[in-house]
């Protein structure tokens, strides 16, 4: 059985109620000899579509090469478009009934001395700034080793916006997506992982995305670091970029049309880790009011003097002595010094499969006391003053892991495979666990596709275990503290054909597997399933409709309770369940399996 493969990724890199952009165009053309050229004459973005997104709880690239976005190309012709921010003028397109601004700096550049270190503001700018075009992803390798292809750029802290109005006194909700990828990879541009021209254009919603310093850049918890460091703290650089993204919306988004004070975070896997650290941030307090944690992790202890402990691998690999030294390194280099496959293990290829008892992840995010407070669950127990009180939504997919799993030829397993698989993991954490899990998975549940009991349990299982039944546990806890309500939910929806990527892994998807929430939200199942039927679309209508029904109202409508009353399982339509798979989270929460939650 081949185990934790690796795959890569093949990728590109004024003021008032009576203001009114200024519509031009390169040639200076007026706005009506603009709009007498041909659509053909103009493009519009995303005419190829390159996706990227991670999968076990962000481990895993996952690529889709098709044709480009039907729906943007020759819809409309593509107009250029100004507005006057506080920092200068920036320069966009208005496509359609959409208007786009792309690449606009949130922080200055974090190179040379500001490497590792908190972001600064940008410098401003006298002419006008082009926001026509995406800027570099973060600084990655993919796949996650030191073999992998270097990717992106130190110079990267750049937002994007998407909005249906340029009206200062629009007023529209705002949704900040944060992307997921481990911590590791992607970024705030990847077409279909992220806000698109038709997101905008059917949502009367401002949406805005940004990349973050990412691993070794983002993430680096070492002593030598905390030299000079202003916070006397290392690591956590990534989060420390997702506040100041967040403080760039404040004082921003209303020149887009945006009210900056109805502001919903939402972010999927990583990205819904990081969610719950802005959730618990004090710096990050005030500057959001609504936030959804999409498949996110529930393992937030790891302290930095633990990690800078655990990252000592790192350093020596680079050779340094002092922080002077690692300050001279090269992309390449940092990137080729990050113990991947070796404790603490940053690429976590295993999560997708049953623990090994005794084998965990070493950190990537931490708890540095400055960021991070304390560990995420403990400063909600302990109620530490500046966490954020705001209305909260906790989702997973019922089987999170299926589409990366760990055995090529799971599709293939008997009912006597699974048994012993099944065994041989659990059995080392006692023999009951294992008679006590396959009695609460037998292959019977999943039987809606007679030749996939087998594997639709299995995943299910690991599922259940790494990510569904403790992020039930850091829901329950958020219900219990909050004043401002809760929400559960569980995607349980089965595609109606599978995830069709078998040219980059050897596997398809065929269940509720990561990522299917965010894809219906973002509109984008055609360029996973290749082709898709009414149920698809009445699924992704139904993820669209309550997520931007909580981003307009603050709570979800009367059909969908808060905890701690019911979960809400979406599909084609939505369910409620009191107490859903009570049985199975107790089983492995009463025997001590949530430390090998899904971490990062």
């Amino acid at each position: 059985m081949a185990e934790g493969r690796r795959t890569s990724r093949q990728a590109d890199l004024g003021s008032g109620s009576e203001y009114r952009p200024l519509v031009t165009s390169d040639q200076g053309e007026d706005e009506e000899e603009i709009f007498q050229r041909k659509e053909s004459d103009v493009s519009c973005p995303f005419s190829g579509y390159r996706f990227a997104m991670a999968v076990c709880g962000g481990l895993v690239v996952l690529c889709l090469l098709a044709a480009g976005l039907a729906y943007l190309s020759g819809k409309s012709a593509c107009t250029l478009v100004d507005v006057v921010t506080p920092c200068g003028k920036v320069r966009g397109r208005h496509c359609g009934a959409a208007y786009m601004f792309k690449g606009i700096p949130y922080a200055s550049p974090p190179t040379g001395r500001l490497r590792w270190m908190p972001p600064q503001d940008p410098t401003c700018w006298n002419d006008t700034l082009d926001a026509t075009d995406f800027r570099s992803m973060c600084a990655q390798v993919q796949p996650l080793s030191k073999q992998g292809r270097v990717m992106g750029s130190e110079d990267c802290l750049y937002v994007n916006v998407w909005t249906s109005s340029l009206d200062h006194a629009a007023n529209l909700p705002v949704m900040v997506w944060i992307h997921g990828g481990y911590l590791h990879i992607l970024s705030g541009s990847e077409p279909g992982y992220s806000p698109t021209e038709e997101l905008a254009e059917n949502s009367h919603v401002v949406h805005v995305s940004f990349n973050y310093r990412l691993n070794a850049f983002g993430f680096m918890a070492l002593e030598l670091l905390r030299e000079g460091s202003p916070t006397n703290t290392s690591g956590n650089y990534g989060f420390m970029d997702q506040v100041a993204a967040l403080r760039w919306v404040q004082k921003n988004v209303r020149y887009f049309g945006g009210d900056p004070g109805k502001v919903t975070i939402y972010g999927q896997s990583s990205g819904g880790t990081s969610v719950w650290t802005m959730m618990v941030s004090p710096l990050a307090k005030g500057l959001f009011h609504r936030a959804i944690d999409i498949s996110g992790s529930s393992v937030f202890t790891a302290t930095m003097a633990d990690a800078e402990k655990d990252n000592l691998l790192f350093l020596n690999r680079t050779g340094c002595q002092d922080a002077e030294c690692l300050h001279q390194l090269s992309v390449p280099k940092i990137l080729q010094s990050i113990p991947w496959d070796q404790y603490p293990d940053w690429a976590a290829e295993d999560l997708c499969d049953l623990p090994r008892k005794g084998h965990f992840v070493g950190p990537v995010a931490v708890v540095d006391g400055y960021v991070v407070p304390d560990a995420p669950l403990e400063v909600w127990k302990k109620k530490l003053e500046g966490y954020s009180d705001v209305p909260y939504v906790i989702g997973t997919t019922l089987q999170e892991t299926e589409y990366a799993p760990p055995y090529s030829n799971l599709s293939q397993w008997s009912e006597e495979d699974y048994h012993w698989f099944v065994k041989v993991r659990l059995d080392t954490f006692g023999e009951n666990l294992t008679k006590e899990a396959l009695d609460l998975y037998p292959t019977s549940e999943f039987c809606s596709q007679p030749k996939r009991c087998v594997e639709k349990t299995f995943m299910t299982m690991v599922s259940d275990l790494r990510a569904t039944c403790p992020n039930n546990v850091l829901a329950r806890q958020a219900a219990d503290v909050l004043s401002s309500p809760v929400y559960r939910y569980v995607v349980t929806y089965t595609p109606s054909r599978p995830a069709q990527i078998s040219s980059l892994f050897s596997y398809d998807s065929w269940f509720a597997f990561h990522m299917l929430d965010t894809l219906g939200f973002f509109g984008t199942l055609d360029y996973v399933l290749g082709e898709t039927t009414e149920d698809d679309h009445v699924f992704q209508r139904l993820i669209r409709k309550y997520f931007l029904h909580f981003a307009k109202e603050g709570a979800m409508p009367p059909e969908w309770p808060e905890l701690p009353n019911a979960t809400a399982l979406l599909s084609t339509t939505l369910a409620t369940r009191e107490s859903y798979r009570s049985a199975q989270c107790s089983l492995w929460q009463r025997n001590g399996m949530f430390q090998y939650a899904w971490v990062n």
